[in-house]
């Protein structure tokens, strides 16, 4: 459901962006030994571009889990005010990722690459499209000129065709290296100073799985319809009991997932 701007909200989602970009800051400073005093190797901005799209990954995840959080736990409905504003803070950020990747990165990122026949590219590219589009549908004007139904539907799978394309992004151009750091690990470089820590890039996208997990389950299992209603705060307290347990479960399972990957090679 629309609702009217607020600076506030702004100001919310814009503190919650500042905590994670210093969190993962911090982190990728400790894995990587710099920020922005890169070796010969690498770019000025090549973590800070990493920083910023796990920030903007995370908050659009946040996004599409708000809604479940607000179905099943009474006391964060006020979090379901502060969705629109989140999103549009985490699209910025990742539509940043993708300028910084094609204007500021000739090392690790060469003009070349950047062609449809790169799936990661073209699914870069067509994400990010969608979240300009998603972004023009936010303006006022455009939400008023708009018939209700239509524009829920067009923000609404909008953003699940944002995640898509993120998943497809992330997994086609990480994967190799993921699975070789489970088996491997690593070894100290110029650029990875503690290459024994799981990648942030890892990190993130578990936490997305997380999301897409729950937001499946209750779409398939609980509501039964594949995402095409909409989902009012849940009534039914058979149905809300049964979904925060599943949520709850998850939850836990994703954090001993996350000790493993940093107790793998401790």
């Amino acid at each position: 459901m629309h609702k009217p701007s607020s600076l506030k909200d702004y100001a919310i989602a814009i503190f919650l962006a500042a905590i994670l970009l210093t969190l993962f800051s911090s982190y990728l400073l400790i894995r990587r030994g710099y920020l922005f005093d890169a070796p010969p190797s690498a770019d000025t901005f090549f973590v800070f571009n990493k920083v910023i799209i796990g920030v903007g990954t995370v908050l659009l995840a946040l996004t599409f889990l708000i809604g479940p959080i607000v179905r099943y736990f009474d006391r964060f409905d006020k979090w379901l005010g502060y969705r629109k504003e989140i999103g549009i803070i985490g699209g910025f950020l990742a539509l940043s990722h993708g300028i910084l990747s094609y204007h500021f990165l000739p090392l690790k990122f060469p003009q070349e690459k950047f062609t449809i026949e790169n799936i990661p590219f073209l699914a870069g590219l067509i994400g990010s499209l969608i979240l300009v589009f998603l972004f023009v549908l936010s303006l006022e004007r455009v939400i008023h000129l708009m018939d209700g139904k239509r524009w829920w539907f067009l923000q609404r799978f909008g953003l699940r065709a944002v995640i898509v394309f993120t998943v497809i992004h992330v997994v086609v151009m990480k994967w190799q290296g993921w699975m070789k750091w489970l088996k491997q690990g690593g070894t100290p470089s110029a650029e990875l100073a503690n290459p024994l820590l799981p990648g942030l890039g890892m990190l993130v996208s578990l936490f997305l799985a997380w999301v897409i997990i729950v937001r499946l389950y209750e779409s398939i299992f609980l509501f039964k319809d594949c995402g095409f209603t909409t989902k009012e705060i849940c009534t039914d307290e058979n149905t809300k009991k049964r979904g925060r347990k599943f949520f709850i479960i998850s939850f836990w399972v994703m954090i001993l997932v996350y000790i493993f990957l940093f107790l793998r090679w401790a």
